[in-house]
């Protein structure tokens, strides 16, 4: 590579860093969403800072909007974010889990396999994924119930795709069914007898959009 040419790539380089209103290519919002992906495999974002995040991205109409979604991400070449070291790695949580007389539970802070199991007989599933961190850009859960209801709790921003069969029960799906280019999917399946399936969105903080537009905060 020439003198000159180089100079130029250095150029067009520091041009960029230093106006971060240059508009966005559909190939470094592309870049942004797939490098928070990795971000949340490695455990640095929850499910709900996930989707959020990817929502902004997908919107974005600046290079600065890009930048400002992974400014606390450590980032290698090429925009990838940096592998999180061996020993900050946590295992996932048990991919399988059944109760009789008593509900299924789990919410906070855990670790959702790829795929997972869920059953419980005269008793509940509730599945809270707003804090829960996520191994893969697509999760399968298979949740069952005998006389209980399956209640899934989700961020906004995610999609979910209910295949659940239900014997004297309905669906009732408040969330999930629009969710931007390229958000996280749910796939849940299964069966319940005598039980409804919900799916739910709950905000536990403020939306990451409405903080970097300066927007009203959502209820």
């Amino acid at each position: 590579m020439s003198a000159g040419a180089a100079a130029g790539t250095v150029n067009g380089s520091m041009t960029a860093e230093r106006h971060p209103d240059l508009r966005a290519s559909d190939l470094e919002r592309e870049r942004t969403i797939e490098a928070l992906r990795d971000a949340a495999g490695e455990g640095r974002l929850t499910f709900e800072e996930l989707a959020d995040r990817i929502e902004v991205a997908a919107g974005a109409t600046t290079r600065g909007e890009l930048e400002e979604l992974t400014r606390d991400l450590p980032a290698t070449g090429g925009g990838r974010v940096a592998p999180m070291p061996a020993g900050e790695l946590v295992g996932p949580s048990p991919a399988r889990q059944a109760s009789v007389f008593g509900d299924v539970r789990r919410s906070g802070a855990w670790i959702v396999p790829t795929r997972s199991s869920w059953h419980s007989v005269f008793g509940d599933v509730v599945l809270d994924l707003r804090e829960a961190r996520v191994g893969a850009a697509e999760v399968v859960i298979e949740a069952s119930t005998v006389f209980g209801d399956i209640d899934l709790l989700v961020p906004e921003g995610i999609v979910v795709e209910v295949r659940t069969s239900l014997i004297f029960g309905s669906v009732h799906q408040e969330a999930g069914d629009v969710a931007p280019a390229g958000a996280p999917r749910v796939i849940l399946t299964g069966w319940t007898v005598f039980g409804d399936v919900k799916v739910r969105a709950r905000r536990l903080g403020e939306h990451l959009a409405d903080r970097l537009l300066g927007r009203p905060r959502r209820g």
